[in-house]
């Protein structure tokens, strides 16, 4: 059996305190990476915070000063004070390897954490004191934590972030367009979102039959579509022979009443074929368990995170999800909606979640959407950093423009399966609130944005008489 005598380095334990005695400007790196539970030998642990103590007081730290801190805070030690702190200079021939010692009493006290972490749940296991999905859940998280946590990140100076800053926007600017974020395929939308962002949590809002589902799945396709993106997609509600019988009829523009009875001519065999061969390409992946807890749709995107595949996640929909959190409904969609923001976070990429409005939003005489109605929990709308809600517009009568006419071009012959939706930008952390409209085929499963062609009024001024 390996000895425990392999978690912690005691030479490296006492070159660092060594080097804070010779050069105290040391301890201004060490303080910044380095807690007093770092330390293993006991002895060593006193120490440092006899000089974090002096370090926060701003008193010196040499060796008369220490031994007095040590009795001030009631920290003996098992030989002289004065015999260890000497000893400790004694030791140290240069301090210019100080780093080094420092990262080998981070790295030690790491592997003491992972260590204590694998007993604990070496425990839970043999008691059988949790679910399986929460000790795996506890697992992951524990072992991520010391991943993600294993070095302390540097302070930047300003000089240091805007340069990084600076280096993204020259980026930016080289690129053909102004979308940074993974591209909806639909310009207006790119436009005032420039794109869905990194680590933001978009909510999708609606009312049944409005058609969000079928627009999330525009989302993912148009997004593969424009790069080449990787979309995880969890469909809480319908089965992914439901998803594939409207991604058929989107990509072939057969009706989708066509496809489910099978009544379907050679040429229409011929497109379906050449539609199954361009949705091979896209990099959606779909949930076949179907799975409702938020903590297994988080290991999933991890493993697909972990494996290169995951720049966007769509979640249909929130009110599906279930936690294994104990409250009030209200309380229990609060959690979720942290959790999907956390995710993003972890993550790095953009997470669309699906989400019911109340009926609230029927029994006003304006029925368009606002941030209220937004189902079961405001934390939705606090945690939330998009949110977006498809309605079909009531009166579309708008005042004329005194200085523009817009035109739109797709609103003259619409079809009768045709319907008008609006999507409405009500949140917006990094852009301007605004109303996108769209064409809807239900038939399809397509939603295409309306083009807006402006006309200037002549100015009359300059026209000679």
């Amino acid at each position: 059996m390996a000895s425990y005598e392999n978690l912690y380095n005691n030479v490296a334990e006492r070159y660092v305190l060594g080097s804070i005695l010779i050069d105290a400007n040391v301890m201004n790196g060490v303080s910044g990476t380095l807690s007093v539970n770092d330390f293993y030998n006991e002895d060593n642990r006193k120490v440092y915070e006899a000089m974090l103590s002096l370090f926060k007081n701003q008193s010196p730290i040499e060796v008369l000063l220490l031994i007095d801190e040590l009795k001030r805070l009631n920290l003996s030690l098992t030989i002289d004070p004065k015999e260890f702190l000497l000893g400790l200079t004694d030791e140290v021939p240069t301090t210019a390897n100080t780093e080094l010692y420092v990262n080998l009493v981070k790295d030690k006290a790491i592997e003491r954490e992972l260590h204590r972490i694998l007993n604990e749940i070496n425990s839970d296991i043999l008691s059988s004191k949790l679910e399986f999905n929460s000790l795996l859940d506890k697992t992951e998280d524990k072992i991520l934590g010391i991943i993600k946590n294993r070095r302390t990140s540097e302070l930047l100076t300003i000089d240091q972030a805007a340069r990084r800053v600076y280096s993204k926007i020259e980026t930016f600017s080289k690129g053909d367009g102004e979308v940074n974020g993974v591209e909806t395929g639909y310009p207006a939308l790119d436009r005032a979102t420039l794109g869905f962002q990194k680590g933001d949590l978009i909510i999708l809002a609606a009312r049944p039959s409005v058609g969000k589902s079928a627009f999330a799945l525009n989302l993912a396709v148009n997004a593969c579509r424009k790069k080449v993106n990787s979309v995880a997609f969890f469909s809480l509600e319908m089965s992914i022979e439901q998803l594939m019988m409207r991604l058929f009829s989107y990509e072939s523009s057969i009706p989708m009443s066509k496809l489910q009875k099978g009544e379907l001519s050679d040429q229409e065999m011929i497109i379906l074929g050449r539609s199954r061969n361009s949705l091979a390409k896209y990099n959606i992946y779909f949930d076949e368990s179907n799975s409702t807890n938020v903590y297994d749709i988080r290991t999933k995107c991890r493993q697909l995170k972990q494996q290169g595949n995951l720049d966007l996640v769509i979640i249909d929909y929130l009110q599906l999800i279930t936690s294994e959190g104990k409250g009030s409904r209200q309380e229990e969609v609060a959690a979720i909606s942290r959790a999907l923001k956390i995710l993003a976070k972890e993550l790095d990429v953009p997470v669309i979640a699906l989400s019911q409005l109340s009926r609230n939003v029927e029994t006003r005489e304006d029925k368009t959407p606002v941030l209220s109605d937004l189902r079961e929990s405001g934390s939705i709308e606090q945690d939330a950093d998009i949110v977006m809600f498809l309605h079909r517009p009531e009166d579309s009568n708008k005042k004329e423009r005194e200085e523009e006419e817009v035109v739109e071009a797709a609103s003259v012959g619409l079809d009768t399966s045709e319907k008008l939706i609006e999507l409405v930008i009500a949140k917006n952390r990094q852009g301007a609130l605004s109303n996108i409209k769209y064409n809807f085929f239900p038939a399809e499963c397509r939603f295409r944005e309306v083009k807006h062609i402006t006309r200037k009024k002549p100015n009359y001024h300059n026209i000679e008489e």
